[in-house]
């Protein structure tokens, strides 16, 4: 690539950088202050959670949906809202249900989505090694979850297939 293509693209790069919000990605550096486990998260949290097997994973259904449930090779579509365990949302379906290959997503997910069926509502509390592990999800020197992080996912299955 041409310097003089790849000037302007650095450039705007940095700038924007320099501009990000509260909501905005976070340098690996100053990686998420006030984290807790699941564990913690569970504890002090209002609702019951059951450990999946011996995987780490704790979920509460709200709704089971219907009888009939997705496999790890279904497409889904779902609305959530991810988040940390302090509480900073870093992605959600902000504008209506959203559809994925279950198989695409993280172990979290593939174990946690099963559980219910369609309509079913469920909190997934997610040990870092079932979500984005030691790389957590950073690009360009910016993360939108840290490395290491504990997940937190509130999911209603809308639909699924296959």
């Amino acid at each position: 690539m041409s310097f003089r293509i790849f000037l302007p693209f650095l450039c705007f790069t940095v700038l924007a950088s320099g501009c990000l919000k509260d909501d905005d990605p976070i340098t690996p550096s100053v990686c998420e202050e006030g984290l807790i486990s699941v564990d913690a998260y569970a504890a002090a949290d209002t609702f019951t959670y059951t450990e999946l097997d011996d995987t780490g994973l704790l979920y509460h259904i709200s709704a089971p949906g219907s009888t009939e449930k997705p496999t790890v090779n279904s497409g889904v579509t779902v609305n959530y809202v991810g988040a940390v365990t302090n509480g900073r949302v870093f992605d959600r379906s902000a504008n209506g249900p959203v559809s994925f290959p279950l198989s695409n997503l993280i172990e979290g997910w593939k174990l946690g989505l099963p559980l219910i069926g369609r309509g079913g509502k469920i909190r997934l509390l997610i040990p870092s090694e079932l979500g984005y592990g030691s790389r957590g999800s950073c690009s360009f020197g910016q993360c939108s979850i840290c490395p290491d992080s504990d997940l937190v996912f509130d999911i209603e299955l809308v639909d699924f297939n296959g």
